[in-house]
C-alpha cells in the first residue's frame, strides 16, 4: 500500500483506535459473566468507540481526488454518528438512528464506489452475486419479526447490497477495499441476527472486529496511491 505521509499516519492512528477498542471490549468479556452486555461498562464507551471513524476520517481528508474524498468523509463521518448512537443504548433512537446513519454511510460509500465501476472479472461478478443472494437470504429470515422495522430494514439491507457490489466492481489499485465492504456485510449481517433473530450478547466482539476491519480496509483500498 502506498499511502500519501499524512494519510498513512491518520489511518494507522485509526487502526490503532479500533484495535485499542476491540482489546477493551476482548478484556470486559473476560472479566464480566457469560453473555453481560458490553456496551455502558466503559468509562466515556461512545467516545472510545467512535475514535477509530474520527482518524479514518481525518485520513481521508488528505485524499485526492477531492471527488472520491468527499465521500469517503462523509461515509465515515455518518459511521462514527452511528457508532455514537449505538453506544447510547439508553436513547430511543438508538438502534433506529444508528440504523439511519449507517444508511447515509452506505450511500456515500455507493456513491464513492459506483464512478469507479469496471472490474468485471467473473470472481469479482461471483462475489456481487453471493452477496445478493446471501442479503436476500437474511432478509427472508429476518421478515416474520421485522414488525414495523420491515421496511426500513429492506431499505438497509438493499443498500448495503448495493454497497458491497459496487466495492466488489470498482477499479482500485488493491482487493482491500472489496474485502473490506464483505466485512461489513457480515458485521452488519450479525447486527440483524442479534437484533432480530438471537440474543445481541452474542456477537457483540464479532460486531466490532468485523466492523473495525472493514472500515481499516475500505479507507486502504481507496486512499492507496494509484499509477498514472
Amino acid at each position: 500500500m502506498r499511502m500519501p505521509p499524512r494519510v498513512r499516519e491518520w489511518w494507522i492512528a485509526g487502526v490503532l483506535a479500533g484495535v485499542t477498542y476491540g482489546v477493551m471490549l476482548i478484556q470486559l468479556s473476560m472479566d464480566l459473566p457469560p453473555g453481560t452486555p458490553l456496551t455502558g461498562q466503559i468509562a466515556y464507551q461512545p467516545l472510545w468507540k467512535i475514535a477509530m471513524a474520527i482518524m479514518l476520517a481525518r485520513a481521508a481528508w488528505f485524499h485526492r481526488p477531492f471527488s472520491e474524498r468527499r465521500w469517503l468523509v462523509t461515509a465515515l463521518v455518518f459511521s462514527g454518528i452511528g457508532d455514537l448512537l449505538l453506544a447510547l443504548p439508553v436513547l430511543k433512537i438508538s438502534f433506529i438512528g444508528g440504523l439511519a446513519a449507517f444508511l447515509m454511510a452506505h450511500l456515500a460509500y455507493l456513491r464513492l464506489f459506483v464512478p469507479l465501476f469496471g472490474d468485471l472479472r467473473p470472481h469479482r461478478l461471483i462475489g456481487c452475486g453471493l452477496v445478493i443472494g446471501a442479503a436476500g437470504a437474511l432478509l427472508g429470515r429476518f421478515w416474520p419479526n421485522l414488525g414495523e422495522m420491515m421496511w426500513p430494514v429492506t431499505a438497509y439491507i438493499c443498500v448495503l447490497a448495493a454497497m458491497a457490489c459496487a466495492a466488489l466492481l470498482a477499479v482500485v489499485p488493491t482487493p482491500l477495499t472489496a474485502l473490506g465492504a464483505l466485512f461489513f456485510v457480515s458485521s452488519d449481517a450479525m447486527i440483524g441476527m442479534a437484533r432480530f433473530l438471537s440474543p445481541f450478547d452474542t456477537y457483540q466482539l464479532g460486531i466490532w472486529w468485523t466492523y473495525a476491519i472493514a472500515q481499516v480496509l475500505i479507507v486502504a483500498g481507496v486512499v492507496t496511491q494509484r499509477d498514472v
